[in-house]
C-alpha cells in the first residue's frame, strides 16, 4: 500500500539533497569497529552474530500491550526489516484500523487511524513519539517521514484512548517508536539496498557498552530514488544516535539526536483515466516548475532521566527540542517555513494495593510550546509576498487507575485535561482575508475520561471493553478560516471532539492468536474541508457542520503451523478492517459517507521458513472502492495488489532479501486530495500506488 503528500500545506515534512556523511560514518565506523561489551543486563540473543530480540522480550512487550482495555499493536523492527520497507506507510499498513499508503511510491505516508485527520494529505490527530517524548510538532499535524522505521526497536501503535499513558487523547491515538540501544542492538551492521526507479539505500549502524554505566548506539543512512513517475525523485541523509549513562543502579538517563535532510520532488494528481493509462505521469504544472520540498536541516534532540522507586515504582522525566527548516518551490508560489517545538514531560506509575488487590496508578504532565515563520514569495510584479507567524501551545495533566477487582477482572478508569493555545500573528496578504486584523489567537479546553475493563476468560483469552471521550484542537496554522468577504465571514475553528465505545476479545498462542475489535466514535466538530465558492478547487478547513459518525471493526489473525514433512514452518497472518464513515443528518450531504478510505481493507500475507534459513512468500492487499469527495459523486475503484518476498538468514551473520511488489502492475489511486465536491473540481485529485518494483538487499553483522 503506497502514498505521499504534495501540497506546501504539510510543509514541515522533509529533509535535503546534499549532505556530506562522510565524517559521520568515519566516527561510527570507528565506534563499531571495538568489540562489543557484553553487559550483564543485556536481554538479546544471538543467532551466530545476528542480534534479534528474543523472545522473552518480545512476550514482555505483548504483555504489557494486553494490559490496557483498548485495542493496540506492535511492529518489531527485526520482522520488517527482513524486506525492504521504504516509509510508515510499508510498516504500518497490515495492522488492522490503520490505512496507511505511500502516495506515488514515495516515502513520506498518509496515516488514518480510525478515520483520524480523513482531510488530512499526510497525518493529523495522531501523536508521533520516540520513547515517549513528542518526535514532531506538538499540534499533531504531521508526517510519516518524521517517523524513520530503520531507526526503531520497534513501532507500537495506541489507538484512540489507549494512548493516555502518553497524555494523548486524540481519534487517532499515538505512534510510539522506541529506540535502539547498544543493550538491545550490540555490535555492528551494514545494510545496502537497491531496486528499481534507482532505489539506492546505505545504513551503517553499531551500539557498544562501555565501562562504568555508559553506552552509546548510532546510525547513519543516506536514500534515494528517481521514483516511478515524473519529478518524483527523493534523497535523504540521516543520522540518529543515543547516548545512555546509569548514574546508579537506580536512575539512568539517556540523551538523543537526530539531524535529518531530505529533498522530494512532487508529482501531482491525476485523473482515474490518468492513472489507469499511465500512472507514470506528472501533473503539466508540477513538471514545469520542478515543484518540490526539502529541509535543511531537520534536527530533534531529546533527553530522558528515570528513577527506580521503591518496588516497581518508576519516574521519568523528559525534554524534547525539534527544529524543521523547509524551502518548497511550485508552479505558483514559493513557501520557505522555519518552525521549532520544544516542551517538558513528567511521568510516574506507582503499584500498590486497593482493598487488598492489585493497583497501578500513572499519573503525568506535559508542557510544550511551539512556533512556526511561513513566507509566500510569488515572484510576480505588483502581486506582494506574503507571510503569517504562528504560535502554540499545550498543557496537559492525566492520569491513570488499574484496579485488579478479581483474579479474572480488571477496572481502569483515568482522565486527562488539556488547554491549547493556537495564535496567529503579522500576517500579510494573501493571508488578510483570514486574519484581517493580522492577528487571531483561541484557547481551547477539554476534560477527557475514560473507564474501562478487562476480563481474563482463562485460556490465555480475554475481553475487553472502554468508554472514552477525546478532542483534538485545531493546527496552528490552520485554526482560523475564511473565504473572502462577502462570501463568508473569518471566524475560529471549533475543537473536535468524540466519544467511543469499543469492546473486543483477544488472544491464542503461537500456533493462532487473535484480536478482534468493534468501536463507534461520534464526533462533533470533526475537522473537515468544504467548498470555497470563489475558489472551487481550494476547498476551506471548517467544522462539520453536523455530527458525524465513525463506525469499524478490526480483526487480526497470526498463526504459525510446522511443517516437518518439510523441515520447516509457514507464518501467516491477516488483518481486515470494516470501516463505516458518515455524516449523520447534514444539510448538505444527508447520510454521505467520508471520503478517502475504503470501507474494506485486507492484508494477508504467507511465508515458508525452512530451517537452513530461508523463507519466501506472497502476501495480497486488497481495498475495496471509495469516494474521493464529500458530495459522494466521484469514487476511485477497488484495488488488490500481490506481493512476493524471498530470504535467506546464514548462520555465518549476514541475511539477503529479495522483494517484489505489485507483481500485477495494477494501476489503482491510493489517495486523493480531499475535495468538498467533485464537480466543481475540473483537474484530477489522485495520487497513483506503487507500480510494480523490485528491490533487493543485503544485511551483514558483525
Amino acid at each position: 500500500m503506497d502514498v505521499q503528500p504534495d501540497a506546501p500545506c504539510a510543509p514541515e515534512t522533509i529533509m535535503s539533497r546534499h549532505h556530506s556523511t562522510t565524517g559521520l560514518l568515519a566516527g561510527l565506523a570507528l565506534l563499531v569497529s571495538i568489540p562489543a561489551h557484553a553487559a550483564d543486563h543485556d536481554d538479546t540473543q544471538t543467532l551466530p552474530s545476528i542480534a534479534v530480540t528474543n523472545s522473552a522480550e518480545r512476550q514482555k512487550v505483548l504483555d504489557e500491550l494486553r494490559s490496557m482495555p483498548g485495542a493496540t499493536g506492535v511492529r518489531f523492527g527485526d520482522d520488517y526489516r527482513a524486506r525492504t520497507v521504504i516509509g510508515l506507510g510499508d510498516v504500518l499498513g497490515n495492522m488492522a484500523g490503520v490505512y496507511a499508503q505511500r502516495p506515488s511510491g514515495q516515502e513520506a505516508s498518509k496515516i488514518s487511524i480510525r478515520g483520524s485527520g480523513i482531510a488530512a494529505a499526510n497525518i493529523r490527530g495522531i501523536r508521533l513519539l520516540r520513547d515517549g517524548l513528542p518526535l514532531a510538532r506538538l499540534d499533531d499535524l504531521n508526517e510519516g517521514i518524521y517517523a524513520d522505521v530503520m531507526t526503531a526497536e520497534r513501532i507500537e501503535v495506541y489507538r484512540g484512548a489507549s494512548s493516555l499513558q502518553y497524555g494523548a487523547a486524540t481519534l487517532g491515538g499515538a505512534i510510539n517508536l522506541v529506540s535502539p540501544t547498544a543493550y538491545t542492538s550490540p555490535g555492528a551492521a551494514l545494510r545496502l539496498e537497491a531496486g528499481s526507479d534507482g532505489f539506492r539505500r546505505a545504513q551503517l549502524k553499531g551500539g557498544k557498552v562501555f565501562d562504568g554505566g555508559l553506552d552509546a548506539y548510532a546510525s547513519v543512512t543516506h536514500y534515494e530514488s528517481d521514483g516511478f513517475r515524473q519529478n518524483s525523485a527523493e534523497r535523504s541523509s540521516r543520522l540518529y544516535a543515543n547516548i545512555g549513562y546509569a548514574f546508579s543502579a537506580t536512575s539512568r538517563g539517556r540523551f538523543h539526536l537526530t539531524e535529518e535532510r531530505y529533498m522530494g520532488e512532487m508529482p501531482g494528481t491525476l485523473t482515474l483515466a490518468q492513472i489507469r493509462d499511465n500512472p507514470d505521469l506528472a501533473a503539466p504544472a508540477n513538471l514545469a516548475a520542478n515543484a518540490r520540498i526539502q529541509t535543511s536541516p531537520r534536527w530533534h534532540l531529546a533527553y530522558r532521566h528515570e528513577w527506580d522507586l521503591e518496588g516497581a515504582d518508576k519516574l521519568s522525566v523528559g525534554v524534547f527540542h525539534t527544529g524543521t527548516k523547509f524551502d518548497s518551490p511550485t508552479a505558483l508560489v514559493r513557501a520557505l517555513y522555519d518552525a521549532v517545538d520544544y516542551g517538558v514531560s513528567l511521568r510516574h506509575e506507582m503499584h500498590g494495593s486497593l482493598a487488598g488487590r492489585g493497583n497501578r496508578f500513572v499519573w503525568g504532565a506535559g508542557y510544550s510550546r511551539g512556533k512556526g515563520d511561513n513566507r509566500l514569495l510569488f515572484g510576480i510584479p505588483f502581486v506582494p509576498d506574503g507571510a503569517v507567524n504562528d504560535r502554540r501551545s499545550n498543557a496537559e495533566l492525566y492520569a491513570e487507575n488499574t484496579w485488579q477487582a478479581t483474579e479474572r477482572l480488571a477496572l481502569v478508569a483515568g482522565l486527562q485535561g488539556t488547554q491549547a493555545r493556537r495564535e496567529t500573528i503579522n500576517a500579510t496578504p494573501p493571508f488578510v482575508f483570514e486574519y484581517p486584523n493580522g492577528s487571531d489567537s483561541r484557547t481551547y479546553s477539554s476534560l477527557n475520561p475514560k473507564i474501562g475493563a478487562i476480563w481474563d476468560a482463562g485460556h490465555r483469552i480475554q475481553w475487553y471493553a472502554n468508554l472514552s471521550r477525546v478532542h483534538e484542537a485545531p493546527p496552528s496554522v490552520s485554526f482560523r478560516t475564511s473565504v473572502p468577504p462577502p462570501a463568508a465571514d473569518a471566524r475560529t475553528l471549533d475543537m473536535q471532539r468524540a466519544t467511543t465505545a469499543e469492546i473486543g476479545v483477544r488472544g491464542g498462542d503461537a500456533a493462532l492468536s487473535w484480536n478482534a475489535a468493534l468501536y463507534r466514535s461520534r464526533l462533533r466538530d470533526e475537522l473537515l474541508a468544504m467548498p470555497n465558492m470563489l475558489m472551487p478547487t481550494q476547498p476551506i478547513s471548517v467544522n462539520a457542520a453536523s455530527p458525524t459518525e465513525h463506525t469499524g471493526f478490526e480483526l487480526e489473525l497470526q498463526g504459525r503451523q510446522g511443517l516437518p514433512a518439510l523441515d520447516g514452518s509457514l507464518e501467516w497472518n491477516l488483518a481486515y478492517t470494516w470501516n463505516r464513515f458518515r455524516f449523520d443528518g447534514d444539510a448538505r450531504y444527508g447520510n454521505n459517507r467520508l471520503p478517502g478510505i475504503p470501507d474494506h481493507v485486507l492484508q494477508a500475507g504467507f511465508t515458508y521458513r525452512h530451517a537452513s534459513g530461508f523463507y519466501i512468500g506472497p502476501s495480497v492487499a486488497l481495498g475495496s472502492h471509495w469516494y474521493a469527495d464529500q458530495a459522494n459523486t466521484l469514487r476511485a475503484p477497488g484495488y488488490g495488489v500481490v506481493n512476493l518476498g524471498a530470504g535467506y538468514v546464514a548462520r555465518s551473520g549476514y541475511r539477503v532479501f529479495i522483494d517484489a511488489r505489485n507483481l500485477a502492475d495494477k494501476h489503482y489511486a491510493a489517495t486523493a486530495d480531499y475535495v468538498a465536491d467533485a464537480r466543481l473540481q475540473p483537474a484530477g485529485v489522485f495520487r497513483p500506488g506503487q507500480t510494480r518494483a523490485l528491490f533487493a538487499g543485503i544485511e551483514i553483522f558483525w
